[in-house]
């Protein structure tokens, strides 16, 4: 008698899990399901500059693809100092006058790099910008930054 309590204790056991795996696999079902929703939504934004935000599926999700956005900067007409962006991922320094914008584009799907900005010599923004991060800084007349990021 007490053989037939375990093996049906058991049984029921293995039913159960089964139900509980089951249950797992279909909420992995809808995540990818409700990922594919957001990117196929997503599709239309844009950023500042009229640039998609988002990728294609060639370059998988969730990440900029190349030719994207990386970082922009915007120094005010205003500020009379000096201002110096230091991508790591790329070769040159930029100086930047006042009232003049630089953007660094994506060379390759999902590029990440290592951006310091220096205003009037000193670091202010020094950070590693994701794959999934397009960052905007801008510079005021009192040479304040103000940082802004999209993630997708």
């Amino acid at each position: 008698m007490q053989r037939r309590g375990v093996l049906a204790s058991l049984g029921s056991l293995a039913l159960l899990s089964g139900c509980v795996g089951g249950s797992d696999e279909s909420s992995s079902e809808t995540k990818t399901e409700t990922k594919t929703a957001t990117t196929t939504t997503a599709n239309p934004e844009t950023t500042e500059s009229g640039q998609a935000a988002t990728t294609t599926d060639e370059c998988g999700w969730p990440q900029f693809c190349e030719g994207s956005e990386l970082v922009r900067v915007r120094v005010s007409g205003g500020f009379s100092g000096e201002v110096v962006l230091k991508p790591a991922c790329r070769e040159d320094d930029v100086e930047l006058s006042p009232g003049e914008t630089e953007t660094l584009t994506r060379q390759t799907d999902a590029e990440t790099c290592d951006v310091t900005l220096l205003v009037d010599g000193e670091v202010a923004y020094d950070e590693r910008i994701q794959d999934y991060e397009f960052v905007m800084l801008r510079v005021g007349s009192d040479g304040d930054l103000t940082l802004q990021k999209e993630e997708l």
